[in-house]
Protein backbone atom coordinates (compact mmCIF):
# COMPACT_ATOMS: atom_id res chain seq x y z
CA UNK A 1 0.00 0.00 0.00
CA UNK A 2 1.31 3.42 -1.13
CA UNK A 3 2.57 5.90 2.04
CA UNK A 4 -0.37 8.36 0.51
CA UNK A 5 -2.89 5.71 1.64
CA UNK A 6 -1.47 4.49 4.86
CA UNK A 7 -1.75 7.82 5.91
CA UNK A 8 -4.24 9.12 8.41
CA UNK A 9 -7.06 11.19 6.28
CA UNK A 10 -6.93 14.98 7.40
CA UNK A 11 -9.22 16.10 9.70
CA UNK A 12 -11.27 19.33 10.28
CA UNK A 13 -8.53 21.58 12.25
CA UNK A 14 -10.61 21.66 15.49
CA UNK A 15 -11.49 18.09 15.32
CA UNK A 16 -8.29 16.95 15.05
CA UNK A 17 -7.69 19.77 18.16
CA UNK A 18 -10.45 17.82 20.21
CA UNK A 19 -8.27 14.22 19.56
CA UNK A 20 -5.19 16.18 20.71
CA UNK A 21 -6.48 17.91 23.93
CA UNK A 22 -7.99 14.72 24.74
CA UNK A 23 -3.89 13.02 24.29
CA UNK A 24 -2.63 16.42 26.65
CA UNK A 25 -5.47 15.71 29.21
CA UNK A 26 -4.26 12.20 29.40
CA UNK A 27 -0.74 12.91 29.92
CA UNK A 28 -1.74 14.98 32.84
CA UNK A 29 0.67 17.87 33.95
CA UNK A 30 3.79 16.54 32.52
CA UNK A 31 2.85 17.66 28.95
CA UNK A 32 3.76 16.37 25.27
CA UNK A 33 5.80 18.03 22.70
CA UNK A 34 4.33 18.19 19.75
CA UNK A 35 6.42 15.14 18.06
CA UNK A 36 4.74 12.84 20.90
CA UNK A 37 1.46 14.21 20.58
CA UNK A 38 1.51 13.36 16.40
CA UNK A 39 1.74 9.69 17.17
CA UNK A 40 -1.38 9.56 19.66
CA UNK A 41 -3.13 11.47 17.05
CA UNK A 42 -2.04 8.77 14.48
CA UNK A 43 -0.19 11.36 12.53
CA UNK A 44 3.70 10.86 11.47
CA UNK A 45 5.66 14.14 13.25
CA UNK A 46 8.59 13.12 10.45
CA UNK A 47 5.83 13.72 7.74
CA UNK A 48 5.92 17.97 7.52
CA UNK A 49 2.07 18.04 6.36
CA UNK A 50 1.17 15.56 9.45
CA UNK A 51 3.41 17.66 11.59
CA UNK A 52 1.80 21.06 10.24
CA UNK A 53 -1.36 19.49 11.23
CA UNK A 54 -0.28 18.78 14.56
CA UNK A 55 0.92 22.30 14.91
CA UNK A 56 -2.78 23.83 13.92
CA UNK A 57 -4.67 21.92 16.24
CA UNK A 58 -2.24 22.80 19.55
CA UNK A 59 -2.32 26.00 17.92
CA UNK A 60 -5.64 26.27 18.50
CA UNK A 61 -5.75 24.76 21.82
CA UNK A 62 -3.43 27.89 22.85
CA UNK A 63 -5.55 30.18 21.35
CA UNK A 64 -8.50 28.98 23.21
CA UNK A 65 -6.80 28.77 26.50
CA UNK A 66 -7.02 25.06 26.27
CA UNK A 67 -3.17 24.17 26.46
CA UNK A 68 -0.35 26.29 27.48
CA UNK A 69 3.02 25.81 25.57
CA UNK A 70 6.45 26.06 28.03
CA UNK A 71 9.41 25.74 25.12
CA UNK A 72 8.42 22.51 23.30
CA UNK A 73 6.02 21.16 25.49
CA UNK A 74 2.30 21.29 25.58
CA UNK A 75 0.34 21.11 28.83
CA UNK A 76 -3.83 21.27 29.32
CA UNK A 77 -4.99 23.75 31.37
CA UNK A 78 -6.70 23.69 34.48
CA UNK A 79 -9.91 24.04 33.21
CA UNK A 80 -9.05 21.98 29.90
CA UNK A 81 -8.50 19.13 32.89
CA UNK A 82 -11.32 20.17 34.96
CA UNK A 83 -14.00 19.66 31.74
CA UNK A 84 -12.86 16.55 30.89
CA UNK A 85 -13.16 15.46 35.10
CA UNK A 86 -16.79 16.55 34.83
CA UNK A 87 -17.61 15.10 31.18
CA UNK A 88 -16.73 11.27 32.61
Amino acid sequence: MAKSQERAAPQHPDLLAAVVLHTLVSAGTTGLTAAQVAPACERDPDDPSEADEIAAALAILVRDELALRADEVYRPTRAAIRAAELSF
